[in-house]
């Protein structure tokens, strides 16, 4: 039992040697994928995104200087995703989340859109209680 558990230690100091130098003011996640700024959550009721809104804010996001490596990550079949922004200075991550969560309505018939900040703050529509 205590060779298993020395080998096991050795193998993952190893692996832990071996692994990627990383920019440490940059967070990755346990697979080594580097965490967003800021996540936009383009959601649906069955009738597919907010077109409208998500043109806005891909507007405004396309529209800011010195972003870099921003993607859209699709996960639905009526074209729901996530847009995962990559911001180069904290300041501009706080800017660009409070433009955002102010485009964002309160209530959505059509779609839900949430911007997640990865701090933690986040904002997002919701479907309207006449509704529920």
């Amino acid at each position: 039992m205590t060779r298993v558990l020395i080998l096991a230690t050795v193998g993952t100091m190893a692996l832990t040697a071996c692994a990627p130098v990383r920019d440490p003011n940059l967070g990755y996640d346990a697979d080594g994928i580097r965490v967003c700024d800021l996540t936009v959550s383009f959601g649906s009721y069955a009738m597919g995104v907010d077109q409208e809104l998500k043109s806005r804010i891909l507007t405004l996001v396309a529209q800011e200087p010195g972003l870099d490596n921003t993607e859209e990550r699709p996960w639905g079949r009526e074209g729901e995703s996530n847009l995962c922004i990559h911001a180069p200075r904290p300041g501009q991550a706080d800017r660009l989340y409070d433009q955002i969560a102010e485009m964002i309505p309160t209530y959505s018939e059509r779609a839900p859109t949430t911007v997640t900040h990865r701090d933690g703050r986040s904002e997002a529509s919701v479907m309207p209680p006449w509704r529920n």
